[in-house]
């Protein structure tokens, strides 16, 4: 039932549409198009007015009697670079010219949606009533879905589309995540004529950089300092130093811990060196645990044995669209794409992936 030709067709226009984060407004116009056209109800949020973007999220909706409701899920926005994305086909893989990511993160995900309804319009399939959502600005902290009143939609189980790995494996964990920066507030002197008068704010993170727990804490939580930015000239003492800071943990309380113990070397160090410390880091998104006993679990599971496909549940290092839902109460699973070094100029996708995709959500809807 699914056509690999139409769905590789459908993917390569859209990998060539522009939509950084923010700035999916054309992406958003194609799919307004693309859903009308298959008879969903259309409409378009304040997603996008609520967070600075072109573009809200769009929503259609495929009416069904007597069944419940399901949400499908991905996301409109890239990373960059994108503005000139030139796909190639080799050997049964799409891929950039090496010039640009290629966009299957998360537009591999859309175009199993859309082949997915295309099936159902096409067969005439009996089907759940579906919503589908594809959000903006996912990539820069999850401000589409954290904007989507989902509530609203009465929604009973989410699949969502964004993850790397192949077609059947479901993430049923993923972490809490903190972000923002760490600041240290010293005093600036002449570095060649009155050093001692000057506090060096970079001297003061590092003693405290060497007490905080960096990299990988334990088999849940990680934490990493990624950028550091202060000074001002070689000759002057450095009197401020920003780092920019996050954690990650599938435990909430770990969080909690991590975060406190971080904050408190930091405030203390600053305290023994006459230095100021101010902290500008906050949880960006909550964590989810599914059991694997979950319907949700149970009903992809099922339709990948369906579709012949073996499926693995396994847990998550980073954040989607998914623990937004899990967190405002709809039990949410993300399913793999079978995007591989996403976010990268390497980036590809096996065409056979995108067509596993598809039949897995065909199942779904079809259970």
């Amino acid at each position: 039932m699914v056509n690999e030709n139409r769905i590789v067709e459908n993917f390569l226009d859209m990998v060539k549409i522009p939509s950084p984060s923010k700035n999916e407004r054309k992406m958003g116009d194609y799919l307004i198009e693309i859903l009308k056209e298959l008879g969903l109800e259309v409409e378009e949020d304040n997603a996008g007015i609520k967070n600075g973007g072109n573009c809200g999220n769009i929503i259609g909706i495929l009416k069904s009697q007597g069944r419940k409701k399901y949400l499908f899920s991905a996301h409109m926005d890239t990373v960059v670079p994108c503005e000139k994305i030139t796909p190639i086909i080799e050997n049964g893989i799409i891929k950039s010219d090496g010039t640009s990511i290629l966009g299957g993160d998360d537009k591999g995900g859309i175009a199993a949606i859309i082949e997915m309804l295309r099936v159902i319009k096409e067969k005439n399939l009996d089907h759940p009533e579906i919503v589908v959502v594809f959000s903006m600005a996912e990539e820069i902290g999850l401000l589409g879905a954290k904007a989507f009143e989902v509530e609203k939609y009465n929604i009973d189980f989410g699949f969502i589309l964004d993850s790397s790995g192949k077609p059947g494996k479901i993430i049923t964990k993923a972490p809490s995540a903190a972000r923002g920066v760490l600041k240290v507030i010293g005093k600036p002197a002449h570095a060649g004529i009155s050093p001692e008068n000057g506090i060096n704010a970079l001297t003061v993170a590092a003693h405290a950089i060497t007490k905080i727990k960096l990299g990988r804490v334990d088999s849940e939580t990680t934490s990493n300092i990624g950028v550091v930015s202060g000074g001002q000239a070689t000759n002057i003492v450095m009197p401020t130093v920003e780092l920019q800071y996050e954690a990650r943990s599938l435990s909430n309380e770990k969080l909690e811990n991590l975060l406190k113990e971080t904050f408190d070397i930091f405030s203390n160090v600053a305290e023994e060196f006459g230095a100021k410390f101010e902290n500008e880091v906050n949880v960006e998104y909550p964590g989810f645990v599914l059991d694997d006993n979950e319907e949700v679990i149970t009903i992809v599971k099922e339709a990948c044995e369906r579709a012949g496909i073996t499926s693995e549940t396994v847990s998550s290092g980073g954040g989607s669209d998914t623990n937004i839902y899990n967190n405002k109460g709809i039990p949410a699973v993300n399913l793999a794409v079978g995007m591989t070094k996403v976010h990268t100029l390497e980036e590809y996708i096996e065409i056979s992936d995108l067509v596993k995709l598809a039949k897995i959500l065909v199942e779904i809807i079809k259970g």
